[in-house]
């Protein structure tokens, strides 16, 4: 089944080499049981742009692949697109500047965006049932398969109201998610709302952060499947893998981290305010 939705996966230094070789893209459309519009790959920080460059053509001249973007091509192109300018991008732009450019990928009406190290613990056609949703409920603005069970699961706790097999919360995930293309190009212009800064204290300005953000601002959801779950490596956070914060940033994160705490005392329903 074909669907209106670009499949864009992002990938960097890390990641480029395992996503970019045969059959990557394809086993990603067996996992979701549809064939998507366009594949894209968009390459960030990479220490050798020729070699994955090289990789990703030989998919193109396959079929495989229908476009490989480099953000630091593409990223003064997707400012001016999604209106950003670009000291919002902050100390760590790696933390936001892959999804602006997602934005400008394709041309269908829905991205569906994948994390290189997502694999679906079962194969299921959840993409169309999710479209529809979408399209029947105003108030929905993104989707995506249930996170990976851990130790704690907050998905309960998370939850707003049900519809179907859909729990809808105002988290997001950034590992896959699946959203209108108009949605995404205007996420990025909206302020950061308390309940979002508190959530996300080490990372407060990233891209999981500013799509919480604009979904709690104008009160629609994310819908997870309650059914349906994902796998991913859950390695240490990314600034701990790159030497730990800097004193500033560790002083942001005590801010918020009180301010995580005063917004639980609150106990508020509104949108902006509610944790978690």
């Amino acid at each position: 089944m074909r669907v209106p939705v670009d499949l864009v996966v992002n990938s960097y230094e890390r990641t480029y080499r395992e996503v970019l070789v045969p059959d990557f893209f394809n086993n990603i459309e067996y996992q979701n049981q549809v064939e998507f519009s366009e594949r894209i790959a968009v390459i960030n920080n990479v220490d050798n742009p020729a070699d994955a460059r090289r990789r990703a053509n030989r998919l193109r001249d396959t079929g495989e692949l229908t476009d490989v973007v480099f953000v630091h091509e593409r990223l003064p192109e997707a400012l001016r697109y999604t209106q950003t300018g670009r000291r919002s991008l902050g100390s760590r732009p790696y933390f936001v500047d892959y999804a602006i450019v997602m934005a400008t990928c394709g041309a269908s009406d829905f991205i569906l965006g994948w994390d290189a190290e997502v694999t679906l613990e079962s194969s299921s056609n959840w993409i169309e049932a999710a479209i529809e949703l979408m399209l029947s409920r105003t108030d929905v603005m993104s989707a995506s398969p249930r996170w990976p069970a851990r130790s704690f699961d907050t998905l309960d706790e998370e939850t707003i109201s049900s519809a179907g097999d859909w729990r809808l919360t105002w988290g997001f995930s950034d590992q896959v998610w699946l959203t209108r293309r108009e949605d995404l190009r205007r996420a990025f212009r909206r302020r950061l709302v308390p309940a979002s800064l508190a959530r996300h204290a080490p990372h407060p300005f990233s891209f999981e952060a500013r799509m919480e953000s604009y979904q709690r601002s104008l009160r629609r959801y994310r819908a997870v499947h309650s059914g349906l779950g994902y796998r991913h490596n859950d390695l240490a956070p990314v600034i701990q893998r790159l030497g730990g914060m800097s004193a500033r940033e560790t002083l942001q994160v005590g801010q918020l981290q009180r301010l995580n705490r005063c917004l639980r005392r609150l106990g508020s329903q509104d949108s902006r305010l509610r944790l978690p």
